[in-house]
């Protein structure tokens, strides 16, 4: 039976890699951003400046390489590549979720993992967020996960969890919940209280305190380091000019507020609209809460249930005070999915019934489960400041008759 299940899983986990391919090759962009081949140029060689992590990274690999990576095709390869070995280590995680999971949540498993690899793919395969450090952020994440999913080398968690703020700060609030509640969760239902309660501790405050570092501490660059780090932007470049505002930000420390303003006001006419599109995976997920909430009994449960929103509410900054709200949105679909599922490979017998339940009352009613299986293609893919297109055309409709922004 052992023997039968792990080939279902694996010929499962074929297709999915065959499905994740082909809705590549449909939204692939072929290109890098201006934003994120910027990003390339920062480096630590610099000091100690914000984001470098990835450029010091690939200034290495330029050391090391017998070619200029300060290109713009060698820059496409090498987000080419981290974009590819990132979908491979999602599947790897497919496989082993499926199956520590039991033959009986198979068809709930191979839901979660079609409707998120639909929003991962598409967010990471457009030119908005192709190469962005989104991509390396929660690359970092999913190693983190499996880590902790295999059981073997668990304590790299804690300089892994300081390694997403190195790449860039909002880590803390876009993807460092998902490892936090697992290592919770693991605390919590584990014998081993002890490691976890100490990589739990070590990796929280290490990620906060280089958070806080980089946010107060940090000092503006001097005029001869912008400049290298400007021209190295233009070589990596497609069109011969880094992204001007984010050198400013992050190397002279400016603030970048009046300009986003206007921004922040789209934002909020599209959440709205955004909000009742998704309507009715909140319905379920309400649901789903619900029944987590009733049938916890002890406070161990309880505090489970808890841990969950109290790691959802650590997006919530983002919302408040940035305005990449496609990025946000993602991350939090990222936060719910992941965490589900590694806490139902885990073997979470409350969150398991509490799915089973509402899958069992989906599939009473006649198409709504494919209709819930196919629906996120209408919603992808995921732009950065702008949700996605259809809300940004309908947002610019909304502001020509009523002039809100």
């Amino acid at each position: 039976m052992n023997k039968e299940y792990n080939k279902k899983v694996n010929l499962f986990v074929m297709g999915l890699g065959f499905f994740y391919f082909a809705l590549f090759l449909m939204i692939y962009d072929a290109e890098v951003t201006i934003y994120n081949t910027s990003l390339l140029a920062f480096s630590y060689k610099y000091g100690f400046i914000p984001r470098a992590f990835v450029g010091t990274v690939y200034q290495l690999i330029d050391t090391i390489l017998p070619v200029n990576m300060y290109t713009y095709p060698m820059a496409m390869r090498f987000v080419e590549l981290v974009t590819a070995v990132f979908f491979l280590l999602m599947l790897l995680v497919a496989r082993k979720t499926m199956l520590m999971a039991s033959d009986k949540h198979f068809r709930l498993m191979g839901l979660l993992w079609i409707i998120y690899g639909t929003l991962f793919v598409s967010m990471f395969s457009s030119k908005y967020n192709f190469g962005r450090v989104d991509l390396f952020m929660l690359l970092i994440d999913v190693v983190g996960v499996l880590l902790l999913l295999y059981r073997r080398c668990e304590w790299l968690v804690i300089p892994m969890s300081m390694m997403g703020v190195l790449v860039h700060e909002g880590f803390v609030f876009m993807y460092f919940g998902i490892l936090l509640v697992i290592l919770f969760y693991r605390f919590m239902t584990s014998n081993e209280k002890k490691k976890y309660g100490l990589i739990f501790a070590l990796s929280f405050m290490g990620a906060s305190a280089l958070f806080l570092y980089i946010h107060f501490v940090r000092e503006p660059v001097s005029d001869a380091v912008f400049m290298e780090i400007y021209r190295q932007g233009r070589r990596l470049s497609n069109i011969n000019m880094p992204h001007v505002s984010l050198l400013y930000a992050e190397l002279f420390c400016v603030d970048l507020g009046d300009i986003e303003r206007a921004f922040h006001m789209e934002n909020l006419v599209q959440l709205p609209m955004f909000l009742i599109l998704i309507m009715p995976y909140l319905i379920v997920l309400i649901q789903i809460y619900k029944k987590i909430m009733k049938k916890s009994k002890s406070l161990q449960e309880k505090l489970i249930g808890l841990a969950i929103i109290c790691g959802w509410m650590t997006l919530l900054p983002n919302y408040l005070l940035k305005v990449d709200y496609g990025r946000w949105v993602f991350a939090t679909f990222s936060y719910m999915l992941l965490v589900f599922i590694t806490m139902i490979a885990d073997g979470n017998q409350l969150l398991i019934d509490s799915f089973e339940e509402e899958h069992a009352i989906i599939s009473k009613h006649p198409g709504l489960g494919e209709l819930l299986l196919i629906y996120p293609i209408l919603l992808v893919p995921f732009w950065d400041v702008y949700i996605n297109g259809m809300l940004k055309e309908l947002g610019d409709w909304i502001n020509i008759y009523l002039r809100l922004y």
